[in-house]
């Protein structure tokens, strides 16, 4: 019954159908799916590493030894086409071993849009697909009142596991579109004053990590390394060494004073 319900009417469907108010190109089934035991408070973006013939084979979650599956999928073509493969009531595996805040796994409490883009961390994200994915997931962050901050990269919840969707997915225009955080530029300058004075140390960047959202195991140097890196990709792009240099504490400050202030 799970099949028939997460999925479009047949797996051979292919035609239009409607997420909340926007519009989906193509309707599939995805049988990798169970059903939610709690909300949806989370939206995951991802790219596929795989051109979309494979990417649609794999996501469909059909292959009995590679169980994933996925929410929507947004294609690469001149004219970009957004795939339905599962109906958001149901959960998909497209998160894996993930972390945020109080979450151990986030299957079960997000939904999740991939993106054909071979590797975002070296390939750039064509405008008309990124318009595309702003529309798709305005529609979602309305529709289940998801906060900015719980508008998350692959990477930000699989730290040192994943690197999806890279350092070249344009995260500020998203945020400026209304999907997601972005620290004010007015506070990051105000911290990089600070913190070009003096860096703080690993425990003190590992609770920052934390009271944002980050889930690093420790505070030794190369985790924090790895939850800076993944923390880069997603917030400091144009420079991705997991080097903790005044900039880059300066905007996890500046988030955490905009996002998680009491």
């Amino acid at each position: 019954m799970g099949l028939v319900l997460g999925g479009c009417a047949t797996s051979t469907d292919q035609k239009p159908t409607v997420i909340g108010t926007y519009p989906a190109d193509e309707c599939l089934s995805c049988e990798a799916i169970m059903p939610r035991s709690v909300p949806i408070t989370y939206l995951i973006l991802h790219h596929t590493a795989a051109p979309l013939p494979s990417a649609l084979a794999i996501l469909r979650g059909k292959d009995p030894q590679h169980k994933v599956g996925i929410h929507y999928l947004v294609s690469d073509e001149t004219v970009p086409r957004v795939f339905k493969l599962a109906a958001e009531e149901f959960s998909t595996s497209h998160a894996g071993k993930s972390k945020w805040l109080n979450i151990k796994s986030m299957n079960q409490s997000s939904i999740g849009i991939e993106i054909v883009n071979l590797d975002g961390n070296t390939n750039v994200y064509p405008k008309e697909q990124i318009s595309k994915i702003i529309d798709l997931s305005l529609d979602i962050v309305k529709r289940h009142q998801i906060p900015a901050t719980n508008v998350l990269a692959h990477s930000d919840i699989a730290i040192g596991r994943k690197i999806d969707p890279g350092s070249n997915f344009p995260w500020k225009l998203l945020a400026e579109s209304g999907v997601g955080a972005w620290p004010d530029d007015v506070d990051v300058a105000r911290f990089k004053i600070l913190y070009t004075q003096k860096i703080p140390s690993n425990v003190e960047i590992f609770d920052m990590l934390i009271t944002y959202g980050y889930r690093p195991e420790n505070a030794q140097a190369n985790t924090i390394k790895s939850a800076l890196d993944a923390f880069q990709r997603h917030f400091r792009t144009s420079k991705v060494n997991g080097e903790a240099d005044a900039e880059t504490i300066a905007i996890l400050a500046a988030l955490n004073f905009k996002y998680r202030k009491k």
